[in-house]
């Protein structure tokens, strides 16, 4: 089985395979062995040196279609299913209109997880402008509300621009970030914490950081990463084994004839 992540930054030359070694500990442990997963980079877009970019409603709009048009190429490449690494699923909603494999976003994964594990969850997001707005946007999209504690959407005490090198360089300070935040969220009444960011998601996976015990209670810890990638893997399965449409295609998810296709397509100047 062959999964494609993309990946919403463009990647630096010789940077591809060092990043893709960090980004594997994610989910590495849960796929079987015969389950490739390969890292897609958008070719054109944002580079990543300012993570404040993706705040910028205009600036993740330019960036989502590069997306897409990565989950199209890949789609074509006969991948039998994709994710996007990033907790704002960005374009996974658009793409999953126009492409035949099944896809899936770390947030609507990791929150319907942390649902069968527990009553309540709550999440731990980057500390960056607008964050709190987007993901309280993703948890009333996927009618979650009720399962979310009070004041459930948190996040690390260091703002995500001076916390991502320090993580960089050691990882098991996000482990600890996440850590302090999620007893705050147990005490509150969150059974589950889910880790609302692929970045930080990746650095506590590196350390092993999947749980915290709190006076007694064990508490899973999400990887949201490996919520949708492993979800992609077991979609494959059962489409395969059971031949369940994978997604539905009903509504504006049937996927568009070719002539449409090729209409739309061409009316914005891109090949069909």
């Amino acid at each position: 089985m062959n999964i494609c992540l993309v990946h919403i930054t463009e990647m630096p030359e010789g940077f591809h395979d060092v990043w893709f070694s960090m980004v594997e500990h994610s989910f590495k442990k849960v796929l079987r062995p015969d389950t490739k997963v390969t890292l897609k980079p958008i070719k054109h877009g944002l580079k990543g040196d300012n993570v404040l970019d993706f705040d910028n409603p205009y600036f993740a709009l330019m960036d989502k279609r590069e997306i897409i048009e990565a989950f199209i190429e890949a789609d074509k490449e006969g991948f039998d299913a994709g994710a996007v690494h990033c907790f704002a699923d960005p374009g996974i909603r658009e793409a999953r209109s126009v492409v035949s494999m099944p896809i899936f976003g770390p947030a609507e994964c990791a929150m319907h997880l942390a649902c069968l594990l527990g009553r309540r969850f709550a999440i731990i997001g980057t500390n960056m402008p607008g964050q709190h707005a987007q993901i309280e946007e993703q948890v009333r999209e996927q009618g979650l509300e009720g399962r979310l504690i009070p004041n459930g959407i948190r996040f690390d005490k260091e703002p995500f621009v001076t916390a991502f090198g320090k993580w960089m360089g050691n990882p098991q300070l996000a482990a600890d970030s996440v850590a302090e935040v999620a007893r705050e969220c147990v005490a509150d009444g969150a059974d589950v914490i889910v880790i609302g960011c692929a970045g930080t998601s990746l650095f506590c996976s590196m350390v092993g950081f999947n749980q915290i015990t709190v006076d007694g209670q064990v508490v899973p810890i999400i990887d949201s990463v490996m919520a949708a990638v492993k979800t992609a893997e077991m979609a494959v399965d059962i489409k395969k084994g059971a031949g369940l449409p994978m997604p539905a295609r009903t509504r504006n998810y049937v996927l568009p004839t070719k002539e449409d296709w090729v209409r739309v397509r061409g009316n914005f100047g891109l090949p069909a």
